[in-house]
């Protein structure tokens, strides 16, 4: 039932492609079926894509909290159907990082991280969520409690901590 959600899941979310699970966050290219932003929704971003995406992610991190607590105490049918909303709240975080960055023409590789740049932190991100999708197809749940508690909380703090960062420059700038 489990592998059954997270397979329609991944067939129904546009940002992730099935033979690879990766978010396709790149901005190089368009997938079919989107458009281009137009000078309005680049504007729109531009001014209030950072704060979009910071609400976004600091919502996600409560209910992947939730969804690990959950595959703890075995109740792996309620742990999932938390885990699903957690990949559609990372998805529209993922999707508002990439409007943002288009918005404000940043490139992530020379963004300074704690760890390395912001692409650093963009791949980790992409690599603990394939290793997730893989635990869950072998049914380690507890593996995918350690992920969550110890590399995507993590992960999505250094996110948080970043965009924030960003929004303060631009502010300075201003």
């Amino acid at each position: 039932m489990k592998e059954i959600l997270m397979e329609q899941e991944i067939n129904q979310n546009p940002t992730l492609t099935p033979q690879g699970l990766d978010f396709n966050i790149s901005g190089q290219e368009i997938p079919s079926g989107q458009t281009p932003l137009s000078a309005t929704d680049l504007n729109l971003w531009a001014e209030s894509g950072l704060d979009i995406a910071i609400t976004s992610v600091e919502r996600v991190k409560s209910s992947l909290i939730r969804s690990s607590e959950l595959f703890r105490e075995q109740d792996s049918a309620l742990a999932n159907r938390f885990f699903v909303q957690c990949v559609e709240g990372l998805q529209r975080f993922m999707e508002s990082i990439s409007k943002t960055k288009a918005a404000l023409k940043l490139d992530f590789a020379k963004i300074p991280t704690e760890s390395g740049t912001l692409a650093d932190t963009e791949q980790s991100m992409l690599f603990i969520l394939k290793g997730m999708f893989q635990n869950q197809q072998r049914k380690e749940y507890e593996e995918i409690a350690d992920k969550i508690e110890y590399e995507l909380i993590t992960n999505l703090c250094a996110w948080t901590t970043s965009l924030n960062r960003i929004r303060q420059t631009l502010i300075a700038g201003n």
